[in-house]
């Protein structure tokens, strides 16, 4: 596949112009910072960065943005977007989430490995994709530290040792454990950094995500520009990231305070804060795992309003093997309004306020 993509990527000229979308996290952030320095280096410009939070977001008006800026390419990173909505271009799409009907289109390629691969422990992120596009091009470039990055967030870094063994290799100091695991990755500087990038989009949303791109970008060759915030867009960065961990410190008392935990099925179930920063519930929900490594917990949101309740669930896999996916699928046969998806680790959910009683009711049955 790897390959294939590298075929495409080819074809690029020094005059071509190229639109980026990429998903707003930090697996979405790092690829689309190292693809832009491949496009960067095979076409001496910089994309135009889109970040969005999800395939909804990839709507008329975006595709009419677009449309008027007249790109040769749109390239689209970490979001399983159907090819079909962006056929008046040409380009590709790079995603690792389960798919969907997908649409097949001529001029939009679609790349996923869930094409051939089944095992869910097996499917690597997308920054680490991007991570093997840019060294296969241009194995100069010392960037393994940006890829850890979004593989942290993932859950994926024993499946991806390859780069934290280059982290090492490159700046020993970012990651001083012999052993490479999640929680060392987690317990090391890349545990901050994954919060550094995420709290753009929490923060300042687009435009917050966008300057986490810039910041990795200007960053590239010393992470601790990044790390202390010693450029333009790593100096924002760091105030968003302080207002997060802020917030953060306040919710972790709460959840002592006010969370459920059932403790015979080792369930936390807390009902987040109202807070003016976007994507908190998927923070938390990290930051509770953390602390709390032997339970599941679930982390109910407010950011869809009143209409819908959003739940962010987690496990420490290390700690206690069950299937997430498995469980939610369980539900939705028995709670009709539930959506979402995720992976073994990680799922995000909805439902509707009347069914959300009885979503933890056959939540908890299930595990």
């Amino acid at each position: 596949m790897i390959e294939d993509i590298e075929k495409y990527l080819e074809k690029l000229s020094s005059d071509d112009q190229v639109c980026l979308l990429h998903h707003d996290d930090a697996d979405g952030c790092t690829s689309a910072a190292l693809f832009s320095m491949l496009i960067k280096n095979l076409t001496d410009t910089y994309p135009i960065l889109f970040p969005i939070r999800g395939q909804g977001n990839v709507n008329r008006r975006l595709v009419n943005q677009m449309k008027t800026l007249n790109p040769d390419y749109v390239f689209v990173l970490d979001v399983g977007v159907n090819p079909k909505r962006l056929n008046i271009f040409k380009g590709f799409v790079i995603d690792h989430h389960m798919l969907e009907d997908m649409q097949e289109n001529p001029h939009v390629l679609f790349f996923n490995q869930r094409k051939f691969e089944k095992d869910d422990e097996k499917v690597v992120p997308v920054s680490y994709l991007t991570y093997r596009l840019l060294t296969d091009f241009f194995p100069e470039e010392k960037v393994a530290w940006i890829a850890a990055i979004g593989i942290t967030e993932d859950h994926r870094v024993e499946l991806c040792s390859e780069v934290f063994e280059k982290v090492k290799e490159q700046n020993l100091d970012l990651f001083p454990y012999d052993e490479i695991n999640q929680q060392n990755a987690e317990k090391s500087v890349f545990g901050q950094l994954w919060d550094m990038i995420r709290s753009g989009r929490m923060v300042k949303k687009i435009e917050g995500a966008r300057t986490a791109v810039l910041a990795l970008i200007e960053a590239k060759d010393r992470p601790d520009k990044l790390i202390n915030g010693l450029t333009q867009h790593s100096f924002a960065l760091r105030k968003f990231y302080d207002k997060v961990k802020y917030e953060t410190e306040d919710s972790l008392i709460d959840v002592r305070e006010n969370a459920k935990f059932h403790h015979k099925k080792k369930v936390i179930v807390y009902e987040a804060r109202k807070s003016s920063i976007s994507a908190l519930t998927s923070f938390i929900s990290d930051k509770i795992r953390q602390q709390y490594p032997e339970w599941i917990v679930c982390v109910i949101g407010r950011e869809r309003g009143k209409n819908y309740k959003n739940i962010s669930v987690r496990l420490e896999q290390t700690e206690r093997n069950e299937d997430l996916v498995g469980i939610l699928d369980k539900v939705k046969e028995n709670v009709p309004t539930v959506n979402g998806g995720g992976h073994k680790s990680a799922i995000g959910a909805s439902v509707s306020p009347d069914y959300l009683d009885e979503f933890f009711r056959e939540f908890i049955a299930a595990v």
